[in-house]
């Protein structure tokens, strides 16, 4: 489980985040810090995966100042940041080190598929801004082991998780589905159906924000 520590911004927003996050398979939130430079100074000792900062905690601080203490936390943990962040500072950013500017407006699975990615080293950007562009690191599975119906399956995953209801789209069985998906499973080197989708999320198969029900042309 990643350990996920969130900074500023408004409390019920946090509260919300934390929800999600609590939720999910693959992460788990650490703490809430309401003031970012609090927060930033407890990252030697609690060391989280990720600090997620509410990108309001940027606006008022001095770039001059803000940027210098993000890069010196990038020693301690990856950074992410979630908020209506402006094209002309997402540059600055990640030349500091955050890996992870998220769109506020991002949906539950994407922000939980997007979060774990960062976490083992990849960086995603989402934000209203600009185009959503993924990059893993290290490269994430290759996908051409998978049949044509397989990567569908795993393209609707993300949106539609249940098995009953993948079924329904398709017109196959949720057996035939539950099927398909352990051979995903063993084929990728997945532990979960979780782990399966933070891999189509991390090899651009789907991207963060995607609308419920739309599969990408492949």
């Amino acid at each position: 489980m990643h350990r996920v520590l969130l900074t500023d911004g408004p409390t019920l927003t946090r509260d919300a985040y934390a929800r999600i996050i609590e939720d999910s398979a693959l992460l788990t939130v650490q703490a809430q810090i309401p003031d970012l430079t609090q927060a930033l100074a407890q990252l030697p000792s609690l060391r989280p995966d990720i600090l997620l900062i509410d990108a309001l905690a940027l606006a008022p601080s001095p770039q001059a100042t803000t940027l210098p203490s993000l890069r010196r936390a990038t020693a301690h943990t990856t950074l992410a940041v979630i908020g209506d962040t402006p094209a002309e500072e997402i540059s600055s950013l990640l030349h500091v080190g955050v890996t992870g500017i998220l769109n506020p407006h991002i949906e539950a699975a994407p922000f939980v598929a997007a979060l774990a990615l960062i976490s083992q080293g990849g960086t995603v950007i989402s934000s209203p801004s600009t185009t959503t562009r993924i990059s893993a690191t290290p490269p994430s599975p290759a996908l051409d082991q998978l049949s044509t119906r397989e990567r569908e399956i795993l393209a609707l995953m993300a949106p539609q998780p249940e098995a009953e209801t993948l079924a329904q789209l398709l017109g196959i069985s949720p057996l035939t589905v539950k099927s398909h998906v352990n051979r995903m499973l063993r084929k990728l080197g997945a532990s979960s159906r979780a782990h399966l989708v933070a891999i189509a999320y991390g090899s651009g198969l789907v991207s963060p924000g995607l609308p419920a029900g739309r599969t990408p042309a492949y």
